[in-house]
């Protein structure tokens, strides 16, 4: 799930990283500029992704509180239930403190990390 936070209306980043993945033929979810936190926590919610890219281009959209929000997510059985690995993409995260968060050096990192958390074997 690729998505910029509240108040953010780059896209650009997230676009090319869209296209990159649809390359690979991954499947994504795309929600663009400013996605409002009611509407980012529902999609988590419904779709259980196994990970969610939180676009920050500006240290002043760029929200910890929200993002460890989004990483506290939980859903499936119980005994059984999974979190999103979210990766705080983009200058806006610089000097943020993301803690069991991932932080991506550049688009091909991104690229790359996402497509082994999408290919791997869930554990057993």
């Amino acid at each position: 799930m690729l998505a910029c936070v509240p108040g953010e209306q780059h896209t650009l980043a997230l676009e090319a990283l869209n296209a990159g993945l649809g390359e690979l033929r991954l499947p994504t979810r795309m929600f663009g500029a400013a996605v409002p936190v009611e509407a980012l926590t529902a999609a988590v919610d419904r779709l259980g992704p196994a990970a969610v890219v939180l676009w920050a281009q500006s240290r002043s959209t760029a929200s910890v509180p929200l993002a460890r929000h989004i990483a506290g997510a939980q859903w499936g059985v119980k005994g059984a239930r999974r979190r999103p690995v979210v990766m705080l993409a983009g200058p806006g995260w610089l000097g943020r403190t993301s803690q069991g968060m991932l932080r991506p050096t550049a688009f091909k990192d991104a690229l790359d990390t996402l497509t082994c958390l999408y290919t791997a074997e869930p554990p057993a």
